[in-house]
């Protein structure tokens, strides 16, 4: 990766060069060839003050050096290397003069040049008549932080153990783990290339063509299953490779006229991952079922498969009189996927009997979304809008039984009277929206808006076969006095369902032969009093408000925020209450033309309330229970983020200064209550902090010439169990990658030089 890196920031070097030089070389032709009059001045003749110059275009060039390696920090940017980077920044752009008989302009942007996150883009055409454009986007994604394997061949469709590989019946018996552990990164990177025309065919009518082509690689964390040591599964977390790409279309063509506006869509999307599945040597010491000894064998998992949708759109837009409009949407989509299945375990030594059903899934999934909405201004003082959306997904996949292996250890069963035979669900959804609003203005300065909204989502195969959803909202918005003004809202939401049937997957997904075998009062998996909460019946009450005040003229002070609380009291078991506030306080102040300061400070919190209980067997269940089997979750969440700035221009025109730095501490509180049956340890608090402080200065040395001197610090500290220290072996049953929590302390020290034409 660093060798990658040192040849881009080399090109990155020579193409700034370049386009520097010509730069340069095209300002002298235009502001040095002078006239012999303009070369001389009478000794009595006062110079006029120059006249400020606004540049289009520029050029920046310089280096930076980051003194982290942390994945967390340069999660998104490339900068996760402790080395130095190339700083390339340019804008050059041309538009003919405004006068001549020429439109033409033309464009070119790149940012982040020295870095993983890089982004290129050009554009040209004619104002009016047509555009053509192209950019390139690259985006990293760096994520496990520590990441380690005793695997070889990451990157590959199969991970290999090394010979001298001991194993053992758990991570514990894996003697010679930590010898062969190597450390990887856990991450991806993504190479997106983007490039198209917009066409002008007349004042009303005009086509847009845009193609896409997205390459993305790497590696992810995925768990596999290798086999059952009494009740608990021996698996592990591979690095699995990403290489995969995606191409997509989109055609527009487009009228606008003086009242009415159609537009007609087409959007195609094709993805194709190049690895279909990968495999890994088993690192456990596993039997098999039949007399052949210990598993020196493999297992395997598919990857996502490729698959491509086609959307089709229509949209309209007409306005019936001069304060009424009326505009709608119609889209139809097809999705499709029929990729090869793998078999059903990649172990040659296991015996199955029944091969997959199909060669593929086969699966269609088509989309309906059809909108209207209808706005209008009856009088003066009032303003009604009102809209109606209907979204519809139908999975025509093809329905069959799959006599699934748990794991590539175990010999297949295909009895029909199994539960290893199971029948994949194909899900689908209906929904209908319906808004109302209507706004009245009184005494000049006031609104008062009032709404209601109301939503019906029809689900195949769920617990909850149709939920309705209820919205009423009421908002005051005043101006108070010239210095005051703000709003306040308060919505009301109410979501019912019909009967909730905990066990409906569990009965259309298992065969009817299996289901005999299992006595009506212990058939299902979840426990029959708890509701999943997105389809629970909930009642949610939130207010929302908004202020702003000017004491002074130079002073401005800002109030926002929000609460809502939900009650899920028709929930016995599960997420039962949850409150959360966010509250924010902003304040700017302008001392003078050349100095302002600024700061904030938010406040959030997220607080839920969940009740469980723990059962042994689905025995008894629904007849009696002991109450000392209860148990309870209270989880607090509390942010806190303070932010001040300066902004200072230290020397007109000549030397400024921007500094800004942010503090943020985040803690979560797990508060458990159980019965006496039970022993669970308490949970511990979970905390982050952040410390972040930027500084930019720029010194003007010549007219179109200025540099820029940067530094970023950044101070992170996590304090949590699941991630700290956390091994390879660190379970008994799970191989895993190990991880660290991403803290880190960085520096980034940046010196560029701006050349402005």
């Amino acid at each position: 990766m660093i060798g990658n890196n040192e040849q881009l920031n080399s090109v990155t070097l020579i193409l700034l060069i370049s386009l520097l030089s010509i730069s340069a070389a095209h300002a002298a032709e235009d502001d040095f060839m002078l006239d012999d009059e303009d070369g001389f001045m009478l000794d009595d003749e006062a110079e006029e003050p120059a006249e400020e110059k606004n540049f289009s275009s520029y050029i920046e060039l310089g280096g930076l050096y980051s003194s982290s390696d942390s994945q967390k920090f340069g999660e998104y940017t490339g900068l996760n290397k402790q080395h130095g980077f190339v700083i390339g920044n340019f804008n050059i752009q041309q538009r003919d003069a405004y006068d001549s008989d020429s439109a033409a302009y033309w464009r070119i942007t790149g940012t982040d040049l020295g870095l993983d996150s890089r982004f290129i883009g050009a554009e040209y055409g004619q104002q009016g008549s047509y555009k053509l454009f192209f950019e390139y986007d690259q985006l990293p994604h760096n994520q496990l932080v520590g990441a380690r394997t005793p695997f070889d061949g990451v990157g590959t469709d199969y991970l290999h153990l090394p010979d001298t590989w001991v194993r053992g019946a758990t991570t514990t018996g894996m003697t010679l783990l930590n010898d062969s552990l190597k450390n990887i990164d856990i991450g991806t990177e993504r190479r997106k290339y983007n490039g198209g025309f917009i066409l002008d065919l007349s004042r009303q009518w005009n086509v847009k063509l845009v193609l896409q082509h997205e390459d993305k690689e790497g590696l992810q964390a995925t768990g596999g299953v290798m086999g059952v040591s009494g009740f608990n599964p021996l698996s592990i977390v591979a690095p699995k490779p990403i290489d995969q790409e995606s191409n997509d279309v989109d055609v527009q063509v487009a009228f606008n006229g003086e009242k009415g506006q159609v537009q007609l869509g087409y959007h195609l999307s094709l993805f194709d991952n190049h690895i279909d599945s990968f495999s890994w040597q088993n690192p456990y010491e596993l039997r098999l079922p039949s007399p052949s000894g210990y598993l020196d064998n493999v297992g395997g998992l598919a990857t996502d498969p490729d698959n491509q949708a086609h959307k089709f759109s229509l949209s309209a837009a007409y306005r019936l009189a001069p304060k009424t409009r009326i505009n709608g949407s119609f889209s139809y989509g097809l999705m499709l996927q029929d990729n090869p299945y793998i078999a059903y375990t990649v172990n040659p030594l296991l015996s199955v009997d029944s091969p997959v059903p199909r060669e593929s899934a086969g699966a269609k999934v088509e989309t309906l979304h059809a909108n209207l909405v209808f706005t209008t201004k009856p009088l003066k003082s009032v303003d009604i809008r009102s809209s109606y959306t209907y979204d519809q997904r139908d999975n025509d996949t093809p329905i069959n039984d799959y006599a699934v292996l748990r794991n590539d250890s175990e010999n297949q069963i295909t009895q029909l009277n199994s539960q290893t035979i199971r029948t994949q669900l194909p899900y689908g959804r209906k929904q209908h929206r319906f808004k109302i609003d209507s706004g009245y203005r009184f005494l000049a300065r006031n609104k008062l808006s009032i709404g209601y909204a109301y939503e019906r989502n029809d689900r195949d195969y769920a617990e909850v076969e149709l939920t309705d959803e209820h919205n009423a909202h009421i908002k005051l918005a005043s101006s108070f006095m010239n210095m005051l003004n703000g709003w306040v809202k308060y919505e009301y939401i109410a979501r019912t369902g019909s009967e909730y049937q905990g066990d409906a997957l569990y009965l259309q997904s298992h065969s009817a032969q299996y289901l005999a075998t299992v006595p009506e009062a212990v058939r299902f998996e979840n426990d029959p009093l708890i509701r999943k909460f997105n389809l629970a019946d909930v009642k949610r009450n939130k207010v929302s408000f908004a202020l702003n005040w000017l004491p002074l003229e130079p002073l401005s002070v800002g109030f926002n925020g929000h609460y809502s609380q939900d009650d899920y009291e028709q929930s016995e078991l599960g997420l039962i209450n949850a409150e959360n506030f966010s509250g924010t306080v902003d304040l700017n102040y302008a001392i003078n033309e050349g100095l302002s300061l600024y700061s904030f400070y938010s406040y959030e919190y997220f607080q839920n309330q969940q009740e469980g209980y723990t059962r042994f067997s689905n025995v008894g269940l629904l007849f009696s229970r002991d109450p000392e089997q209860f148990w309870q979750v209270d989880t607090l969440d509390k942010i806190n983020t303070v932010g001040v700035g300066v902004d200072w221009s230290v020397i007109k025109g000549a030397f400024d200064l921007q500094l800004d730095y942010t503090y943020s501490d985040a803690l979560t509180e797990t508060n458990t209550r159980q019965g006496s049956n039970l022993n669970g340890d308490p949970l511990a608090d979970l905390k982050t902090t952040l410390h972040s402080l930027n500084l930019r200065a720029n010194y003007r040395i010549l007219e179109n010439m200025r540099l820029q001197l940067s530094y970023r610090y950044e101070f992170f500290i996590t304090d949590d169990f699941a991630l700290d220290n956390i091994s390879p072996d660190s379970i008994d049953e799970v191989l895993g990658l190990g991880n660290f929590s991403p803290d880190y302390n960085a520096h980034v020290v940046g010196l560029s030089a701006f050349y402005e034409f």
